[in-house]
């Protein structure tokens, strides 16, 4: 699903992804990671990551607010240029119970669906949820080890044209996915082409950088000062 033509520059692995995922913070932390993708040399990335979409605007109205649990979207253009863009939706599921209730209503994901052009559910195990009862158009990410696996591959759709609210919806939750990012995980080392001097991926300060890699920093403070 995920094109490889931008070459990852990381340099480490990301130290917030557990071995074992259980909880939905462990799924979005493996999802950060599955859709981080620093360009060799650079401090561009490939992917936009945002946490909680909601479909609209304003204070969540039960039964009529509905939320996509992380949307990823693909900043590749390919060839013909725009042809490749991509908002991939995701709905995370840690429970069978859960998942069967979702297949009991699928308005809530439709909410969102309808916008993107490939959705997934993503799950720490296959024992939550077969392939065979996914609904047409979803793909289906499984937690194999630390990363995220694709069982079923999620066709492309062709989606609706993305309103205002939801649009301003996604951008602000982006913004504060961006925010959050520290809390969760480090930002990956890289080098540029013309320099060896180690850098952080997501704002090209000297490595280790204190605002995005705060873990990282901690210990070389440690080693320095003892």
């Amino acid at each position: 699903m995920i094109a490889t033509t931008a070459t990852s520059s990381v340099i480490e692995p990301r130290q917030s992804a557990k071995t074992v995922a259980t909880s939905e913070r462990d799924m979005l932390d493996l999802l950060l990671d599955r859709y981080t993708n620093i360009r060799r040399g650079t401090i561009a990335d490939r992917w936009t990551r945002a946490e909680h979409v909601a479909s609209d605007l304003g204070h969540r109205r039960k039964g009529i607010t509905k939320v996509a649990d992380f949307i990823a979207a693909d900043k590749y253009p390919g060839f013909p240029y725009g042809s490749a863009l991509a908002f991939h939706g995701h709905e995370v599921k840690v429970s069978r119970a859960d998942w069967l209730c979702e297949l009991r209503d699928l308005t809530k994901a439709e909410a969102c669906k309808r916008y993107m052009h490939y959705w997934w559910l993503v799950v720490p195990s296959m024992d939550i949820a077969k392939p065979e009862e996914l609904p047409h158009g979803w793909g289906l990410l499984v937690t194999s080890g630390d990363k995220l696996r694709a069982k079923v591959s999620a066709p492309r759709l062709t989606p609706d044209p993305m309103p205002a609210d939801f649009t301003i919806s996604l951008m602000a939750a982006a913004v504060r996915t961006a925010y959050r990012d520290p809390l969760h995980r480090d930002a990956p080392t890289v080098f540029d082409m013309d320099d060896t001097a180690p850098r952080c991926a997501f704002c090209g300060e000297t490595s280790p950088c204190e605002l995005h890699q705060p873990r990282k920093n901690a210990c070389a403070a440690q080693r320095q000062y003892g």
